[in-house]
């Protein structure tokens, strides 16, 4: 499974589109917009970079190959459906790391944003394991539709997200926005960068809906 995940990892890091739109952006909303908002703003395009990375990294191929019929060919290798379905899973959550990852180092070059280790280790453990409910969401909707469809729906749950969790708006604008794993996750990765104790509240929230999404994907997969 381990070279399934490389493989599959770096095939979506080859892909310009994933770069320019879940790398490239981030970074240009920062510079545009980020620079004097300090570590709040860091987190904020870090949220952008871990959710769009987490919910195309994975879903976006699955529909792909579906669209294919890769998967069909992967199922005559020695590669489990379990193997693939967790190696799917894990792709989503490691393709998090070049956003977050080029949106941190060019808040600390051009932001000035400067934390303590211990805080840049905690956001890091925040982003791969917040990552997880998005990879779930991404993994059900590439199993749901195929090819141009489901970049589409996709890209419609990520907008989605994005704005009533209150990453692009700034703030939680519509009535239960505080619900959205993306509000959860941004307002933790605030606390963490403001040295402050993590909310139990939105641990909830995100196992909720990692939990939420998992018994989606393994229904969906049955039925596959």
């Amino acid at each position: 499974m381990t070279a399934f995940v490389r493989f599959e990892v770096v095939r979506t890091l080859r892909n310009i589109r994933y770069l320019a739109f879940l790398v490239v952006m981030p970074v240009v909303f920062y510079l545009l917009w980020g620079r004097t908002g300090g570590p709040a703003a860091m987190v904020a395009m870090s949220v952008y970079a871990a959710c769009g990375g987490a919910l195309l990294g994975s879903g976006n191929t699955i529909a792909e190959d579906r669209f294919t019929g890769w998967i069909r060919q992967l199922r005559v290798t020695p590669l489990s459906d379990r193997a693939w379905l967790t190696g799917k899973i894990v792709q989503g959550v490691l393709t998090v790391i070049p956003g977050v990852l080029i949106v941190s180092v060019v808040a600390v070059f051009t932001g000035h944003v400067e934390l303590a280790a211990t805080k840049w280790l905690g956001l890091a453990a925040l982003f791969l394991l917040g990552s997880l409910p998005f990879a779930l969401i991404g993994v059900f909707f590439g199993m749901l539709f195929r090819g141009k469809t489901a970049t589409v729906a996709l890209m419609l749950v990520f907008f989605a997200l994005m704005f009533i969790g209150g990453v692009i708006a700034g703030n939680t604008t519509i009535p239960g926005g505080s619900v959205t794993p993306t509000y959860n996750l941004l307002a933790a990765g605030i606390q963490i960068s403001q040295g402050q104790p993590i909310g139990g509240g939105y641990l909830l929230n995100l196992g909720g809906w990692t939990a939420l999404a998992g018994v989606a994907v393994l229904l969906r997969w049955r039925r596959a």
